[in-house]
């Protein structure tokens, strides 16, 4: 008896976990570990190495900066803070000592004239000179006995925001210096007439100011159900318009917002969402946000951060899952192609952008060991295209650069479960499965699995490898919903682009 038969061409582009797997579009797979997806197609994640392996702290936050021409890596531990340069190492922690944090989100740094400014919400606000000499310093005319949460700059201003003081504990107030001239940091903080130093009261929206970022020529504040719109005006009886933009959504953490060229990134208590400071969008409801916020560990949810990475257009949302201080897994969101893909964290403490240099050799003028009028080098010169960012993470003592060449071998694996090719109640057999891959996609494992029912377990078959530059599995399944999941374990970093499933269109039971 001859079966009419029904072909499938899959060209998945992102994973959808929210919806029942039947109910998902042919457009994407319903389960990834380890994979993202660019170009529209999945691929395993790239591979990974050490950097700056001789740096001696465990380091809960990371700042980048250019400084001439040189590119610094700050590196924060829990009371200690650390210039790093190629191979040079600087203790720059402020001679006083800093007092402890307990988790890795109370850090918050900022950069104001390429000159970093930080804040451990216990101490007052410091920067930093550039000078791998100098220790950091407290902010000039910062007032006696207060303290910040987060700080920002924001055109030639520094805001503070959360602040506690001898009047009390504001958690909604949020603070700005004078404007600083060029190149420095500001020099007054006290509000008076020859200066442009002041503050204002969030008072419509309960809850502290956790975070803010500029967006189009605005300060967008967040609170937790709030999010606000900071406008500079040229008045110095105002200096700062505050108007509230959105009254019932806001940011979940201190790092849960991320600038992706004209939009805000946000992790809302509850979604993901793209702002342009005037309408929003849910990127996440019926694809992510369950798988999110289901995983995400209740008691270190702060820890969530987020981090955009601009040399490949795309952010990572990292989380502690449930059981875990820190960060196990990110969703990776693909901009270009509005997608999310997955991959596993060794617990990540903080992620940063930044030119990493750890391999070249230091050009600073005063490090070198030489006779300069018998040397033809040119010192103090770049030693790293600005071109060329990536991103880092931190884990343990361990800080790693991602998307690397490296031969690193992980585990990944893609699904699509409970394909039913437009009849579910009929029952399909597949014998033959086509995997289109791209060269140097190394080793792949196949299998397919049925079920007659959505609420049934998935029999799987018997996993066949399929050798680099093969196509053909020769697999089988029978059922009403037809599955199929792709694996690797060694060092190729694949790119499927592309499934072709052929069923015979049997009976109905």
């Amino acid at each position: 008896m001859a079966y009419p038969k029904r072909h499938l061409n899959l060209t998945p582009r992102g994973i959808i976990s929210d919806v029942a797997p039947a109910e998902v579009d042919l457009d994407h797979y319903t389960y990834g570990e380890n994979v993202i997806f660019r170009e529209r197609a999945a691929g395993r994640v790239l591979g990974s190495r050490v950097a700056y392996a001789q740096n001696t702290l465990v380091p809960w936050h990371l700042l980048n900066t250019r400084i001439g021409t040189t590119s610094y890596w700050l590196v924060f531990s829990d009371e200690d803070v650390h210039v790093v340069e190629t191979s040079n190492v600087d203790d720059i922690t402020p001679s006083g000592g800093l007092t402890p944090v307990v988790q890795p989100w109370q850090w918050s740094s900022t950069l104001l004239n390429n000159i970093p400014v930080f804040t451990n919400g216990f101490d007052a606000p410091h920067y930093w000179d550039g000078n791998v000499g100098n220790p950091c310093a407290e902010l000039p005319d910062w007032p006696a006995g207060t303290t910040c949460k987060s700080i920002v700059a924001f055109r030639n201003f520094l805001v503070a925001l959360d602040i506690d003081g001898p009047g009390g504990h504001f958690e909604n107030q949020v603070m700005w210096s004078d404007a600083a001239e060029p190149g420095t940091v500001p020099d007054s903080w006290t509000p008076a007439a020859d200066n442009l130093a002041g503050d204002a009261i969030l008072a419509d929206t309960p809850g502290p100011v956790l975070c803010a970022m500029p967006l189009r020529g605005s300060l967008i504040v967040y609170k937790r159900s709030g999010t606000y719109a900071m406008d500079f005006v040229p008045d110095p009886e105002q200096v700062f318009v505050v108007r509230t933009l959105f009254s019932s959504s806001g940011a979940l953490t201190r790092h849960a917002v991320a600038d992706i060229n004209g939009q805000h990134f946000v992790v809302t208590d509850g979604d993901i969402i793209l702002t342009d400071g005037t309408n929003r969008r849910s990127i996440a409801h019926g694809r992510m946000r369950e798988f999110l916020f289901s995983g995400l560990d209740q008691d270190n949810y702060e820890n969530l951060f987020v981090v955009y990475h601009r040399a490949k257009n795309e952010v990572w949302v990292c989380f502690p899952e449930s059981g875990n201080q820190f960060c196990t897994k990110a969703l990776v969101y693909d901009v270009s192609n509005d997608e999310f893909g997955v991959r596993d964290l060794p617990e990540v403490t903080c992620a940063a952008v930044g030119v990493v240099n750890d391999e070249s050799t230091s050009e600073i003028i005063d490090d070198q060991d030489i006779i300069i009028d018998q040397d033809n080098r040119l010192l103090n010169q770049a030693n790293f295209s600005l071109a060329t960012e990536s991103l880092v993470t931190a884990a343990g003592d361990t800080i790693t650069e991602h998307d690397t060449s490296d031969a690193v071998s992980v585990e990944a694996k893609v699904a699509r479960h409970d394909l039913h090719f437009g009849d579910p109640a009929r029952v399909k057999f597949v014998k033959r499965v086509h995997i289109r891959a791209e060269p140097g996609s190394g080793t792949l494992y196949v299998r397919l699995g049925a079920r007659m029912t959505t609420d049934s377990p998935i029999t799987w078959g018997s996993e066949v490898e399929l050798p680099e530059g093969q196509q053909i599995v020769n697999a089988f399944a029978q059922g009403r919903y037809i599955s199929i999941e792709i694996r690797s374990e060694d060092a190729s970093p694949w790119v499927v682009t592309g499934i072709d499933i052929e069923a015979e269109m049997r009976g109905y039971h």
